[in-house]
């Protein structure tokens, strides 16, 4: 949905409400909704905060959302709305790269469809028809992207072709050509035959297959009867050999370093020659050299003096060169070349290998090593401050482990070719004179040749690799080369959020091009997540038919259900494993967070205001404790989100919500509402429900921005937006070491104790029991005023409380610090029966307990059993051993009762 379409839908989406809190949340209106109000809003300035600033890894115009899009989008609005929260002045550049390649492709189906052919056309023609097709898109991506509720400063987009990126792009081209690390030259390219254009080597990617290994024979010059046999996955390109090549120490080749052999099946000779590329171990340790198709037979031709031939023109079929094969595909050649090797007995053997075929990043089509006139930015100088970066700590990388390949990369970096062979681009700002050859870089044509005066002037036909314009991204999007207020202001970037897969692309590239042109890094932080792979662990493909639609998955879930298990799941470092499961669980997550806030609204119907709190007036201990573990959740919440460590934020967000909040706090607090309007205890109990609620939002917002808005707006209205509010910043006088606190946890616990029991007891959670809560001399009062809370909670029917010895009291006993339980199990349990069954499931316990624990210890195991298997055989361990330890309390119990009652 376009977002200018979603205002249009504004006035008839709020649902009529028959109550201030709907009994069903219903996601989809609540999100079309706040997406109205909330999508085009201009961003809030603030001159005097401290600025943060992000800029979004630019989408191709020709995306759609996926799941990589959702969880980067995500976590950048998480640590956006949380910047804005603490009062920062937060600017988060959204915008979309033109995506050369990948756009030229999708054009060209397009064009082909309706039956036009692209070299039918002008590359004017092409031009115009692919900026209507952009157009036509509108913003393309990015509406998709407002649905995940993103808080982009939508007034700062940006395109990578727009007329101000076009005029920095074509600035930093000219400055590099005259400062010497641009050039143009003649290399051996990567080149794809079916985008017919050249790639850089971070554009190749390599895909493992089962491959050929060839043992050709190649006979030694003139007429000898010996001959060095050449294994080779690249039979095709033989007539194009100009060397064999052997290790200088190889032993068994000495003799012939220097000779000749004949290339199989035509009479041209060739030397032998000795470099220390060649591995000895691959094959048989002889390599033959065809240097206009292998990167490495190139460099080893350089090396020698060797000419090149090439036999494989730019559509990857066979030339005028080849003889015989000319025409021919790569494939059908290959065929064609080892059936007559093998007819005229050239062909010794063939052998089954395991192969690294590089393919081109956009198409998969394999690529071909070519001889090639390309632009080229020397990039050995411009990695140094780069690394130098990093290593001084002024750029930080999370998970820390990143810098190591970052460095890994960096230091081993070769010339980046930048020129492409296709249409739709940056043009390449140089004129060629058509009469003496002249190169002239600038960025506009010239009147006449500088140095002979022709006015036969032609431009470069390239145009620039889309990442030479995508590396410029965070400076150029804040006004470079202009010194604008807003690059004074907010560049450097605080923080980029992306993928390890652009690490290389655009991360590196970004870091150089940053501190060449501003002298300043690009961003402080880096924070690398991993990706989003099915349930199973695979990775996402069509072909697999395992891809998960994000727009389905908030349609069916919720925005908010999916934002928290995409955050819940960021672990650093491990790769996540999404499943409908997971966001159906969420949504029972949201669904909790409405309830309790009906529950709360129930008990101060009308209230908008946040009550304030006395700490130091609180009378019941389990308002304290809620108001510490609500200040400690928020401590951590507020150092994880410093830390970037979004799992952790959100699991912290997840445990006090449903665990303390609605499973203690709120239960507890039900047996105090019951009473009269005026008791004190109930007063001051809805008090807390209203503030802790209004903090519990605030703290939510940032990962569940709708639902959290909609409440908000029902139950606090007249209080400024949840979006203006701040972050909560708790820092309570009380302390979780007080005694009301304790006294609390202890009656937490004893409530535990109690269902553990019951558990092992096979008692049914419904199951009302007689109970006696006995405790010591002078500890009645304290702890009389926790047994309607106990009764409820633990399902227990309690006689009135007894000061004495628990000792003295029959039944199952249940001890805390001032006393025990007592649960009175006469009627409900068969002592004799249930101390037969405890006793075999202790013994299968038991047996499980040392079937795990033989394993563990067992050297073979743990020397071959992969790391998650052995860390979760020792869970298991640690579970079981908890059990056993439960199942003995529950059977001496047990045994202690038959005792005492003679048996029975």
């Amino acid at each position: 949905m376009d977002r200018k379409d979603i205002v249009n839908e504004s006035q008839d989406l709020e649902p009529e409400l028959n109550e201030r809190i709907p009994k069903t949340y219903d996601p989809a209106a609540t999100e079309r909704k706040w997406l109205t109000l909330t999508s085009r809003k201009s961003r809030v300035s603030r001159p005097q905060a401290k600025p943060f600033s992000m800029v979004i890894p630019p989408p191709n115009i020709t995306g759609r959302l996926h799941m990589g899009h959702a969880l980067n989008i995500t976590l950048q609005d998480v640590v956006a709305r949380f910047r804005k929260m603490e009062g920062q002045d937060v600017l988060w550049i959204p915008g979309t790269d033109h995506a050369g390649i990948a756009t030229q492709n999708v054009v060209e189906r397009q064009l082909s469809r309706e039956g036009t052919a692209l070299r039918s056309m002008t590359r004017e023609e092409f031009v115009t028809r692919v900026w209507e097709w952009k157009d036509s898109i509108k913003s393309g991506i990015l509406d998709q992207i407002t649905r995940l509720g993103a808080s982009l400063s939508w007034e700062n987009e940006r395109f990578t072709m727009d007329a101000g990126f076009s005029r920095a792009v074509t600035e930093v081209f000219i400055r590099l050509y005259r400062e010497g690390f641009l050039y143009r030259g003649e290399r051996m390219i990567h080149w794809c035959p079916r985008c017919l254009t050249a790639l850089s080597d971070v554009e190749v990617t390599y895909v493992e297959k089962s491959g050929t290994l060839y043992y050709v024979r190649y006979g030694e010059s003139p007429g000898r009867d010996q001959s060095l046999v050449v294994a080779t996955t690249r039979p095709e390109t033989i007539f194009a050999d100009q060397a064999l090549a052997v290790h200088p120490e190889d032993a068994r080749y000495q003799k012939w370093i220097g000779r000749k052999v004949f290339v199989p099946l035509i009479q041209r000779e060739i030397p032998v020659i000795a470099d220390s590329a060649v591995d000895p171990e691959f094959g048989t340790g002889v390599l033959k050299i065809t240097p206009s198709h292998s990167m490495a037979d190139w460099e080893i031709a350089s090396r020698h003096g060797l000419s090149p031939l090439e036999i494989i023109d730019r559509e990857g079929r066979m030339n005028e060169k080849s003889g015989p094969l000319k025409g021919l595909t790569r494939e059908v050649a290959r065929e064609k070349m080892v059936e007559e090797l093998s007819a005229r007995g050239f062909l010794e053997k063939e052998e089954t290998s395991p192969s690294s075929l590089g393919v081109c990043y956009r198409c998969q089509t394999v690529i071909e090593p070519a001889l090639s006139l390309q632009w080229f930015v020397r990039m050995k100088e411009l990695a140094k401050p780069a690394i130098e970066a990093v290593r001084e700590g002024e750029i930080r990388f999370f998970p820390d482990g990143w810098k190591n390949t970052y460095y890994d990369w960096l230091e081993n970096i070769r010339d980046w070719c930048v020129s492409r062979q296709i249409w739709w681009g940056h043009p390449i700002p140089a004129w060629h004179c058509l009469d003496c050859q002249e190169m002239v870089v600038d960025s506009r044509k010239p009147e006449r040749c500088p140095r002979c005066g022709s006015e036969k002037l032609s431009a470069d036909p390239d145009v620039l690799d889309t990442w030479f314009s995508s590396s410029l991204w965070p400076f150029v999007t804040l006004g470079w080369p202009e010194d604008t207020p807003d690059l004074r202001r907010f560049y450097p970037t605080t923080l980029l959020v992306t993928g390890f897969d652009i690490l290389f692309f655009w991360v590196a590239r970004m870091v150089m091009m940053g501190y060449h042109f501003t002298g300043k890094p690009p961003f402080r932080d880096v924070y690398i997540h991993a990706l989003v792979r099915d349930q199973f662990g695979q990775k996402m493909t069509k072909s697999k038919g395992n891809v998960v639609d994000p727009l389905e998955i908030m349609d069916r879930y919720g925005t908010d259900a999916f934002r928290m298990t995409l955050v819940h799941m960021a672990s650093p470092g491990r790769d996540i494993r999404l499943s409908t499961e997971r966001v159906e669980g969420f949504r029972n997550f949201v669904s909790k967070i409405w309830n309790a806030f009906r529950y709360v609204e129930r008990f101060a119907p009308g209230e908008t205001r946040i009550p304030e709190i006395d700490e130091q007036s609180l009378q019941s201990p389990a308002n304290r404790w809620i108001l510490v573990s609500l200040s400690q959740a928020v401590a951590d919440m507020r150092r994880y989100f410093g830390l970037y460590r979004f799992d952790e934020a959100a699991n912290t967000l997840y445990h006090f919500t449903w665990h303390l909040y609605c499973d203690w706090f709120i239960e507890a607090s039900k047996s105090v509402l019951d009473r009269p309007e005026n008791d004190p205890e109930k007063i001051e109990t809805v008090r807390i429900l209203r503030f802790t609620g209004s903090v519990l939002l605030r703290m939510a917002h940032p990962v569940m921005p709708f639902v959290t808005g909609e409440l908000w707006e029902i139950l606090y209205a007249d209080e400024l937006p949840l979006e203006e509010q701040t972050f909560p910043d708790l820092s309570p006088s009380l302390s979780k070491s007080s005694s009301d606190v304790r006294e609390f946890e202890s009656m937490m616990a004893l409530v535990g104790d109690v269902r553990q029991m019951r558990s092992q007891l096979k008692l049914s959670p419904t199951l009302e029991i007689r109970g006696e809560l006995v405790v010591g001399q002078g500890a009645g009062e304290r702890y009389g005023r926790h047994l309607a809370f106990l009764s409820r909670m633990a399902r227990v029917s309690l006689s009135p409380l007894r000061e004495g010895e628990p000792e003295a009291v029959s039944g199952i006993r249940i001890p805390f610090t001032d006393g025990a339980l007592i649960l009175n199990l006469d009627g409900v349990v068969n002592l004799a029966d249930e101390e037969k069954r405890l006793t075999r499931e202790l013994e299968k316990l038991n047996q499980k307990k040392a079937s795990v624990l033989a394993r563990l210890k067992s050297r073979e195991f743990r020397e071959k059993a992969p790391p998650d298997v052995i860390e979760k055989d020792e869970r298991l361990l640690e579970e079981t051993g908890e059990e056993v330890q439960g199942l003995e309390s529950a059977l001496a119990q047990v045994r202690r009762m038959m005792t005492e009652r003679g048996g029975q």
